[in-house]
Protein backbone atom coordinates (compact mmCIF):
# COMPACT_ATOMS: atom_id res chain seq x y z
CA UNK A 1 0.00 0.00 0.00
CA UNK A 2 1.68 3.15 -0.87
CA UNK A 3 1.74 5.95 2.09
CA UNK A 4 2.32 9.45 1.87
CA UNK A 5 2.83 11.52 5.22
CA UNK A 6 2.50 15.72 5.74
CA UNK A 7 3.76 17.39 8.62
CA UNK A 8 2.11 20.58 9.78
CA UNK A 9 5.29 21.93 11.84
CA UNK A 10 5.14 24.55 14.31
CA UNK A 11 7.72 25.76 17.68
CA UNK A 12 6.73 23.07 19.87
CA UNK A 13 4.51 20.38 17.99
CA UNK A 14 4.16 18.48 14.86
CA UNK A 15 0.57 17.55 13.22
CA UNK A 16 1.66 14.08 11.59
CA UNK A 17 -0.93 12.51 8.86
CA UNK A 18 -0.57 9.73 7.05
CA UNK A 19 -2.72 9.21 3.83
CA UNK A 20 -2.95 6.24 1.39
CA UNK A 21 -3.06 6.62 -2.40
CA UNK A 22 -6.74 7.29 -2.49
CA UNK A 23 -6.39 9.86 0.12
CA UNK A 24 -8.02 8.10 2.99
CA UNK A 25 -6.93 9.17 6.54
CA UNK A 26 -4.54 6.19 7.91
CA UNK A 27 -2.87 7.85 10.88
CA UNK A 28 -2.94 10.99 12.50
CA UNK A 29 -0.76 12.23 15.64
CA UNK A 30 0.67 15.02 17.52
CA UNK A 31 4.27 14.96 18.57
CA UNK A 32 6.99 17.06 19.73
CA UNK A 33 8.81 19.60 16.86
CA UNK A 34 12.15 16.97 17.45
CA UNK A 35 14.04 14.94 14.66
CA UNK A 36 13.95 11.74 16.63
CA UNK A 37 10.02 11.81 17.63
CA UNK A 38 8.62 12.29 14.02
CA UNK A 39 11.30 9.49 12.80
CA UNK A 40 9.99 7.18 15.43
CA UNK A 41 6.43 8.17 14.32
CA UNK A 42 6.97 7.93 11.05
CA UNK A 43 8.82 4.29 11.11
CA UNK A 44 6.50 3.13 13.29
CA UNK A 45 3.14 4.01 11.03
CA UNK A 46 4.44 4.72 7.39
CA UNK A 47 7.85 2.61 7.18
CA UNK A 48 7.30 2.24 3.31
CA UNK A 49 6.21 6.19 2.81
CA UNK A 50 6.35 7.01 -0.96
CA UNK A 51 7.31 10.85 -0.27
CA UNK A 52 7.08 12.91 3.05
CA UNK A 53 6.05 17.01 2.79
CA UNK A 54 6.50 19.40 5.49
CA UNK A 55 5.37 23.14 5.74
CA UNK A 56 8.06 25.41 4.95
CA UNK A 57 9.10 27.97 7.48
CA UNK A 58 11.71 28.40 10.03
CA UNK A 59 12.22 25.05 11.53
CA UNK A 60 12.53 23.47 7.98
CA UNK A 61 15.88 23.48 7.38
CA UNK A 62 16.85 22.37 11.09
CA UNK A 63 14.85 19.52 10.66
Amino acid sequence: MKRYVGLDVSQATTAICVVDGEGRTLAESVTATEPSAIAAFVRQRAPDAIRIGMETGPLAVWL
